[in-house]
């Protein structure tokens, strides 16, 4: 059957090959031209890249120093406005940190003003006048001596006492032996809980601050702890607390920074233990609690002062460029920044000291972020010590460029030639990368041109069936009713007398009037089936009843043919499913036997079961049906040859009714046949208890 192309088809098959497959043959063909300069191409690239990557690298750390050069301005700026005296305890000093800075110092001409280590609001609480002997102290001589130790130097009783007040007495010249003897009576008056006596001889020492005891050692803040201590023993909370303040207050106001560490354990120890006094006032809590986490933060800040006072003092006699207002000093180690105008206005200078590790990984995490955007460029990033912190150092590739991209450390940063074998390895994975995206992209637009056009040939064949469809209903549906018509017309006008005729007319009537009724019932079962499971009534029933009943209704057809029938109706083979639905699949599978066998001709029809499926069989010994229609006689509309299509009367729907009745109830549906030597459609239910 020749295919006959509309306007509207012609029109857009235009479209189709205008607007798809002529610009993707274009675009194929200078795709492939531009695949043979993509060596070219990707050397031109990889420059260009380079180029870019570094460029990338050089802004991303400049822009992450000033942003760290922002951050401290702001944090100096923070530190200007807060109270910057230690001693103002109902204040809560605030500390803005910043990540990459250790510590930041603010001058202004050249006099620090942050870290405020002054001690002018502070006062005295304690009094460390000298210390009389009183007569425990003798006491505790002659205790000491009875046990030996006077006798261990082969000294008198009097001597040794005598000895130990004129060393009392006598101003101390920090020697090994006085000490050892203060220590000693120290010991002995705590030992015995003379706390008081113990505390008197404390006092001695403390009025000699710096006195070394064993392996020389600085007695200055175990004197103090020891001191501390036995006045928390005695339960003097107030006392206590006065005391730390004035320790607190002598420390600030020493000419020189004492050892800090020793001084921070101390304070350290004192403040945590004030803190627990359970008598402590909510302000004094608060107070002290404030007081400890400002001085810690602060003596931090002393520390640093001490060791690198030197660097400090270079940093401040050194005159910034007016440029950037940023100058570097690195000794070993230790960086640090100043920091001045323009950055800062007037005469503000700020010192930070940069927390190395921190300030490292800000700038690496910020390369980091763009190399992963230039995976294809070998780099290296080297520090002052030779040791490669991120990418890698070919082995034999030239160096292209070397630049120093970071103020704060002496960073190296190098580019390398790439391998020209990389450089065509690439380049060839690109291009089998390219050949392939071509490749789908001409196999998808002749794929999509071949289902296309097949979508249309079918589209055109069923348009044709339905008009074949719509014709040869027209038909069915006329002759029936031409013979009803023609029929009662007669019989109305008195033209057929006889009883017989009458009797036969009449009969004729129905016979056609059933022809009508059928072919409406299968138009509508059709309808029915459309709509899908919906329009189905589900219950549970004997198949066998209902295929019984459709051969009862339409033997007479085939007895009047010259058929015989061989029947097998097992009870029982119970389905879920809906009756006028079931019982149209049984009636059409019939009387396509009967419609395509001829006389003398068998028909078998079965219902039984069959490995717990219930099974319906009808098999004729008819025409058959050619292999090549077998796939398309279930379709819609379809009907088998034309020579059949003359010989026989149908519309097409009975097989297609069939197919979507047994979809429909989940039931399998095959087909055997031979031309010339008959066919057989079985049906397997899901047979229900």
């Amino acid at each position: 059957m020749a295919i006959r192309f509309s306007k509207n088809n012609l029109l857009f098959f235009a479209l189709f090959a205008g607007g798809i497959v002529l610009p993707t043959a274009i675009l194929s063909f200078l795709s492939f031209r531009n695949i043979q300069n993509e060596i070219f191409l990707a050397q031109k690239t990889f420059d260009e890249n380079r180029n870019a990557f570094q460029k990338d690298v050089e802004e991303a750390v400049l822009n992450e120093q000033e942003k760290i050069y922002q951050e401290t301005k702001a944090a100096s700026l923070f530190l200007y406005e807060q109270p910057r005296s230690l001693l103002e305890f109902g204040n809560a000093t605030a500390f803005k940190d910043v990540n990459g800075i250790e510590a930041i110092f603010l001058y202004n001409d050249n006099r620090l003003v942050y870290p405020d280590i002054s001690s002018r609001h502070f006062y005295k609480t304690a009094d460390f006048s000298s210390v009389r002997p009183s007569p425990i102290e003798k006491q505790m001589f002659i205790e000491e001596q009875s046990k030996g130790i006077g006798q261990s130097k082969g000294i008198s009783e009097q001597a040794y006492i005598s000895r130990s007040f004129r060393m009392l007495h006598s101003p101390l010249e920090s020697t090994s032996d006085q000490v050892q003897n203060i220590l000693g009576l120290i010991r002995l008056a705590y030992k015995s809980n003379n706390y008081n006596e113990a505390l008197r001889l404390l006092r001695i020492l403390e009025q000699h601050p710096h006195l070394q005891g064993y392996l020389h050692a600085d007695l200055t803040r175990s004197v103090n702890l020891l001191h501390f201590e036995i006045l928390v023993k005695q339960k003097k909370h107030q006392e206590a607390e006065d005391y730390t303040l004035a320790v607190l207050s002598q420390f600030l106001q020493s000419d020189h920074i004492e050892d800090i560490s020793s001084a921070r354990f101390f304070f350290e120890e004192a403040f945590t233990h004030i803190l627990s006094f359970e008598d402590l006032s909510q302000e004094k809590r608060e107070a002290f609690w404030n007081l400890r986490s400002n001085f810690n933060h602060q003596l931090g800040y002393m520390d640093i002062l001490a060791k690198y006072k030197d660097l400090f003092a270079e940093l401040l006699e050194n005159e910034l460029s007016p440029k950037d207002g940023i100058l570097y000093n690195t000794d070993g180690p230790i960086t640090l920044f100043k920091m001045s105008y323009p950055q800062l206005s007037g005469n503000q200078i700020v010192i930070a000291k940069i927390d190395n590790e921190a300030y490292r990984n800000r700038l690496l995490d910020k390369i980091r972020n763009v190399a992963q955007s230039w995976k294809n460029i070998p780099f290296s990033i080297v520090d002052e010590n030779n040791e490669t912190l991120m990418g890698n150092i070919p082995d034999s590739a030239g160096v292209l460029s070397q630049v120093r991209i970071s103020d704060a450390f002496d960073w190296e940063f190098s580019l390398y030639e790439k391998d020209v074998k990389e450089i065509r390895q690439e380049s060839r994975q690109r291009m089998f990368q390219m050949y392939g995206l071509l490749s789908f992209s001409l196999i998808t637009v002749l794929l999509g041109s071949f289902l296309m056009l097949r979508f249309i040939i079918q589209e055109h064949k069923l348009l044709a069936m339905k008009a074949n469809f719509l014709s040869s209903v027209s038909h069915e549906l006329k002759t029936p009713l031409t013979s009803i018509k023609m029929f009662a017309e007669m019989m109305a006008r008195g033209r057929v007398q006889k009883v017989e005729k009458v009797q036969e007319y009449s009969g004729l009537i129905g016979k056609e009037a059933s022809r009508l009724e059928n072919l409406i019932g299968a138009i509508l079962n059709y309808t029915r089936m459309e709509h899908g499971t919906g329009a189905f009534k589900w219950e549970k029933l004997d198949f066998s009843i209902c295929a019984q009943k459709v051969f009862d209704a339409i033997e007479d057809i085939g007895i009047e043919k010259g058929l015989e029938f061989h029947t097998k109706f097992e009870p029982n083979i119970l389905v879920m499913g809906d009756y006028t639905a079931l019982y149209s699949l049984a009636q059409n599978l019939i009387e396509n036997a009967i419609k395509y066998t001829n006389a003398p001709g068998e028909i078998t029809i079965k219902v039984y079961s069959e490995d717990g499926r219930g099974v319906f069989s009808v098999a004729d010994t008819g025409v058959g049906i050619p292999l090549s229609e077998q796939k398309n006689i279930f379709n819609d509309f379809y009907r088998v040859g034309d020579e059949m299509t003359r010989s026989t009367k149908g519309s097409g729907l009975g097989l297609a009714i069939v197919k979507r009745v047994a979809e429909t109830h989940k039931a399998t549906i095959s087909l055997s046949s031979k031309p010339g030597k008959g066919s057989t459609f079985t049906i397997k239910f899901k047979k229900v208890d």
